[in-house]
């Protein structure tokens, strides 16, 4: 327990040191945006492939794909039926709700902190292939049928459609005045060949190939090529966590003039309680989960809402302020969340 408690102080210390640097301003205006682009683009991969060409894929896509999928859903859904129903919003609205109370920091913060503090950073690697393979491609389908069935009711004032998806939403939920959205077959095209794009999804191919290849064949790349993967790798996490903490210093949140307070922080709560609690008992009733592996899944559940899904809300116009406000103070809200977890199952 004590080894991943100084392995989270560590991430904490980091993302500290970031934001005091953004705050002073020592590294430029363009510094998060460059720092995420090298991240995102190079160390991450790199690391990706470094720990997949040696892992254990069995064990990585068995239990811990399941449980991803599970817990991830079911909180989704919560804060979907909660926002729909109770809240009385949108559909549109209520998908970005959903995303953020189930929607993972996976690659940002998931494989910094997975990998420092339970030196494992695989473990974010099922969350993150759901997320961008399945669970981004559909909500974002969701998103454009509810969007078209809307502007046909609003050109059809008769259709009793209309309520249901064009309702009024909270301040941060209106969708920009005419956007227009490509058809739905370029739709699924472009969303699937963005997954091919993507690096993590593309590193991930590679390092389960090589994992592949080595565990099955005995073929191990050449330190030719793994020495320079290595060491790309060995940036990600420092990089990573400095580039969070620099972001941390630039955004507002929670304006009373504009942010749906009340809702960001139920789906902040959902997210880094809720959520882990769900994975808590997914892993412990279905799976009979115990120990490091435990300790995995729930971690990985606390992780902070993504920006993602300020992506999506921006796209189509619908619950920004919600999306972008949940996304700062649901990472506020994993640092007491994952520490208090390390602590009762470390």
């Amino acid at each position: 327990m004590l080894d991943v408690l100084s392995g989270f102080l560590v991430v904490v210390v980091i993302i500290s040191l970031g934001y005091a640097v953004g705050r002073r301003r020592l590294l430029g205006t363009g510094a998060v945006y460059t720092l995420n682009m090298f991240v995102f683009f190079l160390a991450t991969p790199a690391l990706l492939i470094n720990v997949l060409r040696e892992a254990d894929l069995a064990a990585l896509f068995g239990e811990n794909l399941a449980v991803v999928v599970l817990s991830s859903v079911c909180a989704g859904l919560v804060g979907f039926l909660g926002y729909r129903f109770l809240a009385r919003r949108s559909v549109p609205d209520s998908v970005i709700t959903m995303l953020a109370c189930s929607y993972c920091n996976g690659a940002n913060l998931g494989i910094p902190i997975t990998a420092h503090v339970l030196d494992d950073p695989t473990a974010a690697l099922p969350v993150i292939i759901f997320q961008v393979a399945v669970y981004g491609p559909v909500s974002v389908l969701i998103l454009d049928v509810s969007e078209r069935r809307r502007k046909a009711s609003e050109e059809n004032p008769d259709s009793s459609d209309r309520a249901s998806y064009g309702g009024d939403a909270d301040d941060g939920t209106h969708r920009a005045p005419g956007a227009s959205l490509p058809p739905i077959l370029p739709l699924v095209r472009e969303l699937l060949f963005g997954v091919l794009r993507n690096p993590l999804i593309l590193a991930a191919i590679v390092g389960i190939t090589l994992g592949a290849l080595h565990q099955w064949l005995d073929i191990a790349l050449p330190d030719l090529l793994a020495e320079p993967i290595v060491l790309l790798a060995s940036a990600a996490v420092p990089c990573a966590l400095v580039a969070f903490g620099l972001s941390m210093a630039e955004i507002t949140v929670l304006d009373p003039d504009s942010s749906p307070r009340r809702s960001v922080w139920m789906a902040a709560l959902m997210k880094t309680v809720g959520h882990p609690l769900i994975a808590f008992v997914i892993a412990t009733v279905l799976f009979g989960a115990s120990g490091p592996a435990l300790l995995a899944f729930v971690v990985v559940a606390a992780l902070p809402t993504a920006q993602n899904v300020f992506t999506y809300a921006t796209r189509y116009g619908v619950n920004t302020v919600l999306a972008r406000d949940t996304a700062v103070i649901s990472t506020l809200l994993a640092i007491p969340s994952i520490t208090v977890i390390a602590v009762l199952l470390g």
